[in-house]
């Protein structure tokens, strides 16, 4: 927001550049001059310029595909709450085989344990047989029975499949995350496109205003020539002296220097419009005229306004939601994670079913008891994170509070402007035809006229500021609540001609 600001204020710097003291902007019709632009030239209406600001403003193409962006991370956020099913395998060699010993002199003892527990009938005849079994026994004591389990090489693949019954809330607090990922990514949209849309008419009023200038230059290049020549005429018969005539013609270069310095400055309003615009438009001619409000809404309703629908405000309320439900993630550590799993053996070699059986099925448990405070750290670093973005939010309210009690302020400003210098003017042509026609009877000097054009050159171009000024502020004023839309749509309201225009067309 601040460099939508920025930008904003040097579109004014660049308008005001414009209007150094001397420009003529009378309103009167003037013949066809060079204005720098074709003949028949581009008649751009301000539906047509956001149309085309639409689909050809990269700033706009790159807040669109952020929404996709975060429209895909919401998805992979999401995919947690299903099962996840890989592939594992391996080849693995062993320095010797796997075998099972067992002495076989141990194992006769066993058995004959077993045996004489076993028959309570046969005591007498175990008893007789006893010396030869020891003999037996004690013969097999140093022999050791040894059976092959795992041979050296041993190939297995798998397949596994994991799937979290209880994660302590983790899954829909990350759910939570992804929505308001989407919804920032949503409101970040909405912010570039009124932050460009108001841009783009700070640029088309600049360019109607340098329009209007160069047009006005022109005309007063004309109207102090006409004065040069009559100048001379008068010198050359001896009613005016050279100190007079000379007056005329330092102004008739200075006339000629302001037109060609308008030249270049409409000219580089164009190119700024086209560079917004995105697209390569020659000859562009905006359409219709400054415009006033009947009422200019109070700044209680203004202000409601922001707070309510400014989308700065809300990318700040989304990024706060995101900050509370990551520190509620770091508190679900604290409970249990519960998941189902199950293996299913695809492929093996050398592995036994008796020893790796082929299908496994259970639930895992991991509870992390103490991992050496980071958990509470990392709790009490999202709770100041949450501290510092009420800061933000509630410093971003008054910044733009400000902004619109001064943009509100500039409208007012320039309403009285135009009131008074529409008086102004009256009385400035006024005394321009006095002066005109003194000079032709001989009573006033060429300094006087000179001097009564200037004035009423200075009012026509203040007027006009004052329209360009109470224009810019109001898109300004209506892109801090996101209805740059409804600026178009008064523009055409109160600019009837353009609109019937735009009918036609249609």
């Amino acid at each position: 927001m601040r460099q939508f600001f920025l930008s904003a204020a040097l579109w004014g710097a660049a308008a005001a550049a414009l209007l150094v003291p001397g420009i003529a902007m009378g309103q009167s019709p003037v013949p066809p001059h060079d204005t720098g632009i074709p003949a028949g030239g581009y008649p751009l209406s301000l539906e047509e310029a956001a149309t085309i600001l639409e689909q050809n403003n990269n700033a706009m193409k790159i807040s669109r595909s952020t929404v996709e962006a975060a429209r895909a991370r919401k998805q992979q956020l999401q995919a947690t709450w299903y099962p996840s099913i890989g592939a594992t395998g391996g080849y693995i060699h062993f320095s010797n085989e796997i075998t099972a010993d067992a002495n076989m002199g141990e194992l006769a003892q066993g058995i004959l344990q077993d045996l004489a527990g076993n028959a309570a009938g046969l005591e007498q005849l175990l008893q007789q047989l006893l010396p030869q079994l020891q003999q037996v026994v004690a013969g097999l004591s140093s022999a050791t029975l040894s059976v092959p389990l795992v041979g050296k090489n041993v190939t297995s693949v798998d397949a596994v499949a994991l799937w979290p019954l209880i994660t302590g809330g983790k899954r829909i607090y990350a759910g939570r995350i992804g929505n308001s990922l989407v919804e920032s990514a949503g409101y970040l949209n909405t912010l570039t496109e009124n932050g460009q849309r108001a841009l783009m008419l700070n640029a088309y009023y600049t360019l109607k205003l340098a329009l209007q200038v160069e047009q006005m230059q022109q005309e007063n290049l004309q109207y102090i020539r006409k004065l040069q020549k009559n100048a001379l005429r008068l010198k050359e018969e001896g009613f005016i002296n050279k100190a007079e005539y000379l007056v005329v013609q330092v102004a008739a270069d200075e006339a000629s220097r302001e037109y060609e310095s308008t030249r270049q400055s409409t000219g580089v309003a164009a190119q700024a419009l086209n560079a917004i615009l995105g697209k390569e438009l020659s000859g562009i001619i905006p359409q219709g005229s400054f415009f006033t409000l009947d009422s200019i809404p109070p700044i209680s309703l203004i202000s409601s306004r922001i707070m309510q629908y400014n989308p700065q405000l809300k990318i700040l309320h989304a990024q706060g939601k995101i900050l509370e439900n990551k520190r509620k993630i770091a508190q679900s550590g604290y409970i249990p994670n519960f998941a189902l799993f199950a293996r299913q053996n695809l492929h093996s070699n050398n592995i036994p079913k008796n020893l790796l059986p082929r299908t496994i099925v259970g639930v895992a448990m991991q509870w992390d008891l103490f991992d050496g405070l980071a958990r509470e750290k990392e709790i009490q670093a999202g709770r100041i994170e949450e501290r510092q973005m009420e800061y933000t939010t509630d410093q971003a309210e008054k910044d733009l509070l400000t902004a619109a009690l001064a943009l509100r302020g500039n409208m007012e400003d320039a309403s009285y402007n135009m009131k008074t210098l529409r008086k102004s003017i009256i009385l400035a042509e006024e005394l321009l035809r006095e002066r005109e026609k003194s000079f032709s009877e001989g009573m006033c000097t060429s300094t006087d006229v000179v001097a009564a054009r200037t004035t009423l050159t200075k009012a026509r171009t203040a007027l006009d500021l004052a329209g360009w000024q109470y224009c810019t502020s109001l898109a300004n004023l209506l892109a801090l609540s996101a209805d740059t839309g409804e600026f178009i749509r008064l523009h055409n309201t109160l600019n009837p001609t353009t609109a019937a225009r735009q009918q036609e067309t249609r």
